[in-house]
């Protein structure tokens, strides 16, 4: 029995190690994975974090291409706006030939490009304007201007001239037309 006793009580021994090996062995297990799932919340704490950096930064470039884009809508439209007004300004000189400012300003403009000029220059003019203008000092008149109105007044021998046309009047203006039209259409500032 001695044998017995013996082999019971190693048996014993063996059995208790081995629990407590196992029993060892399952606390580090179960601290590794612990330690892993801390590890995997930590990189999907991250993750997420990440994406949420990367969605706010598309969503405000998003958001700046988007207000940049509603500016250049805005200032093309404004533009827009100022050129139909321009357009309609200079389609209204077409027909204001017939207006008595239109008239008055031919006669004055024509006959202080004369004194200017002194002698007796060639006055340039559009042939429905003969009747309008009159004789200016005895100059030479010449109904042969291509234009929408206005006057060319130049000096006898060419070398000088004074550009009165319409057109010109109204391109040497046009940035101050447009000043104006801004002005009139969206306010001063």
């Amino acid at each position: 029995m001695g044998i017995e006793k013996l082999t019971g009580s190693l048996v014993s021994e063996a059995q208790s190690e081995a629990n407590e090996i196992v029993k060892t062995a399952s606390w580090h297990v179960e601290t590794m994975l612990k330690a892993e799932q801390a590890k995997i919340n930590s990189l999907k704490d991250e993750a997420v974090s990440q994406v949420a950096a990367r969605l706010e930064e598309q969503r405000n470039e998003r958001l700046a291409w988007a207000r940049l884009e509603a500016k250049r809508i805005i200032v093309e439209s404004r533009e827009d706006a100022i050129t139909y007004s321009l357009e309609g300004f200079f389609s209204e000189l077409k027909v204001i030939g017939k207006d008595a400012l239109y008239k008055s300003f031919l006669k004055k403009s024509v006959a202080k490009a004369v004194n200017e000029l002194g002698g007796k220059p060639v006055i340039h003019i559009v042939k429905g304007d003969l009747a309008t203008l009159g004789k200016v000092n005895g100059s030479k008149i010449v109904g042969d201007l291509d234009s929408l109105g206005g006057a060319i007044v130049e000096s006898v021998d060419g070398s000088v001239r004074i550009d009165l046309r319409l057109e010109t009047l109204y391109e040497l203006q046009r940035d101050n037309l447009r000043k104006e039209i801004y002005g009139r259409i969206f306010g001063k500032g």
